[in-house]
């Protein structure tokens, strides 16, 4: 029987991304920058070529992960 991949990990990086942009947000405010400026920022750092290594090499969990964030 193959181990489930444990899920742990996806959540918290989740939530840190989640608190992230609610801090950015508010700094944006502060600091007179576009919001949309700030998410497109921390979007390229949790990418797969910036901080984060989140892979988005299946185009429907990309599209359904958009989706959500937008919602």
């Amino acid at each position: 029987m193959s181990a489930m991949p444990s899920i742990e990990p996806y959540l918290i990086g989740c939530a840190a991304l989640l608190m992230l942009s609610v801090i950015t947000s508010k700094a944006s405010g502060r600091l007179g920058v576009p919001s949309l400026l700030v998410f497109l920022v921390v979007g390229m750092f949790a990418g797969s070529e910036g901080i984060g290594h989140f892979d988005f090499d299946n185009a429907f969990y990309a599209q359904t992960i958009g989706v959500i964030a937008l919602a």
